[in-house]
This record gives structure tokens, sequence and C-alpha cells, in this order.
């Protein structure tokens, strides 16, 4: 008998043998996000949460209930590498290199099948509703969507109900409805502090998307910006979403301040050198008016970088509306809300978010 008819036998009787566990527990049938009618065990206790969907488990304090784990969740910040810009990481990187690994994760990276199977999950999580499908119907084990969340389709109310619907099913719904709460608080206080007398222009740069970018990697139509009196000027780039602009538009436009993502940010260090007579002819740089961002895409978007970020800015561009807030304080306060421990002094260090850029001749300096 060959390889390939001995693994496919396996695989057909460890579908088997989840399915027949699945329902010999009581089981009840859910709504998933995507619409799709899913059956699922009354007591979900083993989880696998795949695509970056890792960082609502962690935000809902309900990582004691995964089983298996992607590669790509497993490797270890301080030595440079992919879970470097994922802050969620750092609230569980003593619990990951325990876990078995299930795939190797990332970007369109499908699971390992029969490494999914042995780890028993009583359900699957995902943003995409296709590989649902997919694992499914190779696994038998029950897969739900929610939905996912981006710089490109940052919607508050998906983000609450993602909390919401998997609170219910992970038996965290006491920490859905808190984070829930200090979401819709964080986002009050901020349109409280508009200011509709001055909306400077600001540009945002360096933004990652399945891979890090250097300055000309921007969103335009930046959702999270509505909450804050200012001006996107990439808005102005006729699309919406992730884009890639050229420099002399960027020129064109000289925005009064700029962000710069640090998870881009040696990319800008590289190109500063190579091209410092165009740095030198924005206004922003030559006003000293450039800063860093925590990362804001990592295997997903970053909620807790995504909104002290946004206290940040407000810091910045309207010092008198934010003038009771210290952006090291607040952001703090952000990481404890969503990930249960303070981790801004780990994540400091590898990317110095929050701080101004000074543009010298020898090169970037960020204090």
């Amino acid at each position: 008998m060959s390889f390939r008819i001995k693994d496919l036998i396996l695989s057909m009787f460890l579908v088997i043998f989840f399915s027949l566990s699945v329902y010999a527990k009581e089981v009840i049938t859910i709504t998933d996000l995507e619409g799709r009618r899913v059956t699922i065990p009354k007591r979900v206790e083993r989880v696998v949460a795949l695509s970056g969907t890792l960082r609502y488990i962690v935000y809902l304090k309900a990582f004691d209930k995964v089983v298996g784990i992607e590669e790509v969740e497993k490797r270890d910040y301080m030595k440079g590498n992919l879970a470097s810009g994922k802050t969620y990481w750092l609230a569980i990187r003593d619990k990951v290199m325990g876990l078995p690994s299930v795939g190797e994760g990332g970007p369109g990276k499908f699971p390992d099948f029969e490494k999914l199977l042995m780890v028993k999950p009583d359900v699957v999580i995902l943003f995409d509703a296709d590989l649902a499908e997919l694992i499914q119907r190779k696994t038998g084990i029950p897969t739900i969507v929610i939905k996912p969340t981006t710089t490109e389709n940052f919607n508050l109310k998906e983000i609450q109900n993602n909390l919401f619907f998997l609170g219910k099913i992970l038996n965290r719904e006491k920490e859905a409805r808190e984070l829930n709460d200090y979401l819709s608080k964080l986002i009050k206080d901020l349109i409280n502090r508009k200011d509709s007398s001055r909306s400077p222009t600001l540009y945002i740069g360096a933004i990652s998307l399945r891979g890090a970018h250097g300055i000309t990697s921007t969103v335009a139509h930046y959702p999270p910006l509505e909450f804050l009196s200012v001006r996107n000027v990439a808005d102005e780039a006729g699309k919406r979403g992730h884009i890639f602009i050229d420099k002399e538009r960027l020129l064109h436009w000289n925005p009064e301040y700029i962000f710069i993502d640090t998870g881009g940010i040696f990319l800008v260090k590289e190109d500063y050198l190579k091209n410092k007579d165009f740095y030198r002819r924005l206004k922003a740089v030559r006003e000293g008016r450039v800063y860093t961002l925590f990362p804001i895409n990592f295997y997903r978007t970053n909620l807790e970088n995504l909104f002290a970020n946004l206290y940040f800015i407000g810091k910045v561009t309207h010092p008198e509306r934010f003038k009771d807030i210290d952006p090291e304080r607040k952001t703090r306060e952000i990481f404890r809300k969503f990930l249960g421990v303070d981790v801004y002094d780990e994540i400091s260090k590898a990317y110095r978010g929050h701080r101004r850029v000074d543009f010298k001749d020898s090169g970037l300096f960020i204090p």
C-alpha cells in the first residue's frame, strides 16, 4: 500500500474519530458572523485560532483554551522575527512555545490538517469563510468565522460584534462586555475632544500590509482618523484603503504632520540616507513635525496599538484638547485593558513609537 493511500486512510479515520467525539458532547447550532450555520459543542474548551484571530482570544483572556498554534505565533520577538510586531503576542510569549504546531501560518497559508486533527479542538476560529469551509470539509472540525479587521475596513461595530460573539462561545461574556464598554468609552472620549475650528493635514507612511513598506505606503480614508480633527492628505488620491503613492505626490500634498509606522521605519531610514533632498523638501521634516507610531498592521490589525496611536496623534496635533493625556500612561492603560498586562516597555524597546523623529546628516534619530 502506498504512503499516499495510507495517509488518506489515516486522514479519513481521524475525521471520523473527531466527528464522533464532537457529537458525543452536548451540541448547539450557531450562526457565525458570515451567516454560516455551524454545530459546535455547547461548552467550548479546546480552541485553535488561525490567521491572526488569536489576538481576539487574548483580548478575551481565553488563551487557556488554546490547544494548538501556528508557527508564526511561536517565534520569539526578541530575535526580531514575525512575532515582534504583534503586541498581543507579548502577553502570551511564555505560554506559546509549549503548544503543538498546527502549521506554518501566515497570509495565504493553509493549516496542516492532520496536525489540526491531532490537537482535537472543539472549534477553529478564523476570518475567511472559504478557508473555514475547506477546513470543515477536510477535518470535520466545526470552524467559525468572525469579521476581519484591517486598516482598510475598520469598523467599530464589527469589532464589538466579534468580541460579543466569541465571548458567548468561549464563556467570556463578562470580559467581552467590559472590553466593549471600554472601546465605546474611548471613542466617545476621542469624539468629545474634536476641534471643529482646526483640522491640520497629516500623512501616515510606512504602513505594513503583507510585509513591511517604506514612506510611500499609506491608507486613504483611514476610518479611525474620523475620531480626530485632522485631514488625511492621502484621501485626495481618489482611492480607498491601502495604497502606494509616488514621492512627488507627497511633496505636492506637503502635510503639516507626518507619522511613520515603526513596522516600516527601517525602510524609511534606508531611503533617507539615499534621498535626503526629498525628505528635506517636506515641510513636516523641516519644521520638526515627524513622529513615530506603534505598528498598526502585523498579521492583521493591532487594535491596542491603533487606539494608543489615535491618542498620540491627537496629543501631537491638538495639544490643547489632549492636555490631560500623557501618551505613555494612556498607552499602558490601553494595553492593560486589551491584554490584561502592561507590555509597553517591551514593545517600546522593539518599536520606538510615539516619539519625534530627527532628520540628521548621519541618518534618522529617534530618542
